[in-house]
Parts: structure tokens; C-alpha cells; sequence
């Protein structure tokens, strides 16, 4: 297990806890409200946290809202509890199907609609109560989620985006050996990737706006904005220069067992994993062995694949600088080497 998922899970249980004792602290009646909430707002990084807690924020407001107004009506004109809960809520779904920040307004309206079950309580102030178990649960995990914001979330970022460029490094690899893949290997090989390329730009959105937040608080000048966006957009290009050369193979006159697609798939893999290594130590990458089919020329061992080898050199030679530049934004006109 990592030490990502160990700090979520420790993460996840203080939620719990913090919002528990606090919810008993004020003496509310339904303490596990809060806890609900708490655990509907958290996510793995703060800054994913603090876009979901600001959903989670609007969608309240607006369930809460029309929980309140559905309470108002089953109380003041009679409106049958049953007809008025279902209503509201099936409204608020269907709304939340074209407004993605409103998906927890029918949770919250479901709580405030089934506050009528508290002895010496009237509903309308169970429907309070019950507002206020969510707005406990909402601020524990935004503040848990502050206390972390001076976590490693860039190295984490990093850490990601290396991993996927090994996974990059592996199927060009596989591409490009002497047997073809069939069809069902490439649809499963280019859906583990697209997952893998979805899973981290949603990462980067995180990270760029804890990073904002973080520049916030310290009361400094952000020097760079959507940095982390920016290399996940560029990596998702590094996957589909790399699938270009089997597409290229798979049309090819040459041989699929001639050695020059062997040395290809090497120099294309070492390229990749050097510009991991690179994200991980800060070292520059090594794309030596991929220069040598940039030039279409009788020297490359693949003339016509020339195309191919200087747009994934370009973008992997982008990706070394932007990371550069984001680790050293004080070091103004700093320049990247390329072995």
C-alpha cells in the first residue's frame, strides 16, 4: 500500500472523528449527518478536496433550499410528506444530470425533506439541525484538507505522470515487436491507457488549484498557472506520437521481424523511461538513441519513420522543459539539456 493511500485512509478516519466531536461538541441530534458529509466532500489530494467541498457547498445550498421549501409545504398546506420528498428530489436529479456540481443537491434535500422524525422537535427546526450537520461535515474536511495543502501533491503529480510514461514506454515496446498484436490486445492496451491519461488530468485540475490556493495563504505571486494541466495535455500527446510508429509498422514494406523495428522499439522505450526518470530526479532526459531515426536521411535505420521520431523527441524535450521551469519558476530563461 502506498503512502498516498495510507495518508487519504488517516485522512478519511480524522473526517470521521473531527466531525463527530464536533457535530456532539455543539449537541446536535444527528451527529452522523455530518459524518456523511465529511465523507462525501474528502478526496485523496486537497485540491480535489476543495473542488468537490465547493460543489458539495452549491449543491447544499440549493437542496437545502428546496428541502426547506418541500418541509414548508408538507407543514403549512398539507402537502403529503411522501409526494413532496419524491418530488423535490426526483427534480434535483434531473437537474443534476446538465449541472455536475448539483449531483449532491438531492442528498442534501433528502436529509432536510426527512427531518420529521425527532421527538420535541418541531420539523422546520429538525430541517435546520440537519443543515447544520452538513455544513460541520463540509468545513472538517475542507480543514482537514488545508492542513495537508503543504503535502508533496507535486512530487505525487510527478510520480503519476512518470508512471504512465512507463506505461507509454511498454506499448511501444510491445508495438513494435516481430509479433502483431490482435485486435482484442490493442482495444484492452489503448483503454488502460485512456484510463490511465483520464485518471491524470483529473489529477492535474487538483493540483493546480491546490497549488493556487497554497501561493494564496503563503501570500506569494503565482508565476505559473495550470502547469500540472499543461503536462498532462502534453503527455497525452507523448501517447499518441509513440502509437504512431505502430500505426506507421503496421503499413510498412518492411518486415515486422527486421531488426530496425527492434532498435526502434528500444530507442523509443529508452526515450521514455529517461523522460520518467527525469520527472522523478530532476535529470535531464537521454534521447540519443531516438535522435538517430529524427533525420530523413540513408544514416537513419528507418528513413521514413523520421516524421514520427522528431514529433515524439519535440514533445518529450517540451515535457523536460515545462517541468523545469515549473521546479525552478525563479531561475527566469533557465534552458534544459538534452544529452
Amino acid at each position: 500500500m502506498s503512502d498516498s493511500t495510507w495518508r487519504h485512509g488517516l485522512q478519511l478516519a480524522a473526517a470521521v472523528l473531527l466531525s463527530y466531536m464536533a457535530s456532539e461538541a455543539l449537541h446536535l441530534p444527528e451527529s452522523f449527518w455530518a459524518v456523511m458529509s465529511a465523507l462525501i466532500v474528502m478526496r485523496p489530494t486537497a485540491g480535489s478536496t476543495l473542488g468537490a467541498g465547493w460543489d458539495r457547498v452549491r449543491g447544499t445550498l440549493a437542496g437545502t433550499g428546496l428541502g426547506l421549501a418541500g418541509v414548508w409545504l408538507q407543514h403549512r398546506i398539507g402537502l403529503a410528506s411522501t409526494v413532496a420528498t419524491l418530488g423535490i428530489v426526483a427534480l434535483l436529479a434531473l437537474g443534476s444530470a446538465w449541472i455536475a456540481s448539483m449531483r449532491s443537491a438531492p442528498i442534501a434535500a433528502l436529509i432536510v425533506l426527512s427531518s420529521g422524525g425527532i421527538a420535541g422537535h418541531p420539523a422546520l427546526e429538525v430541517a435546520g439541525l440537519r443543515v447544520a450537520e452538513i455544513v460541520i461535515g463540509v468545513a472538517t474536511g475542507l480543514a482537514i484538507s488545508l492542513l495537508g495543502l503543504a503535502s508533496r501533491t507535486q512530487a505525487l503529480f510527478d510520480a503519476r505522470c512518470a508512471s504512465v510514461l512507463r506505461r507509454i514506454a511498454t506499448d511501444v515496446k510491445r508495438d513494435l515487436g516481430p509479433a502483431p498484436l490482435t485486435t482484442e490486445d490493442k482495444e484492452s492496451a489503448a483503454g488502460t491507457l485512456r484510463l490511465a491519461l483520464r485518471d491524470l488530468a483529473v489529477m492535474a485540475v487538483g493540483a493546480d488549484r491546490e497549488a493556487k490556493l497554497w501561493h494564496r495563504l503563503r501570500r506569494k505571486p503565482q508565476d505559473s498557472a495550470e502547469d500540472c494541466a499543461r503536462t498532462a495535455r502534453l503527455i497525452a500527446r507523448i501517447a499518441h506520437d509513440a502509437a504512431l510508429f505502430a500505426r506507421l509498422a503496421e503499413s510498412a514494406p518492411l518486415a515486422r521481424d527486421d531488426a530496425a523495428w527492434k532498435f526502434l522499439g528500444r530507442a523509443a522505450e529508452r526515450a521514455l523511461e529517461s523522460s520518467a526518470e527525469s520527472l522523478e530526479t530532476g535529470a535531464p532526459p537521454d534521447l540519443a538513441a531516438l535522435r538517430r531515426f529524427a533525420p530523413a536521411s540513408p544514416s537513419s535505420p528507418i528513413p521514413w519513420i523520421a516524421p514520427a521520431a522528431r514529433l515524439l523527441m519535440q514533445d518529450l524535450t517540451g515535457l523536460a522543459r515545462l517541468r523545469l521551469q515549473a521546479a525552478t519558476v525563479s531561475s527566469a530563461g533557465a534552458e534544459v539539456r538534452i544529452r
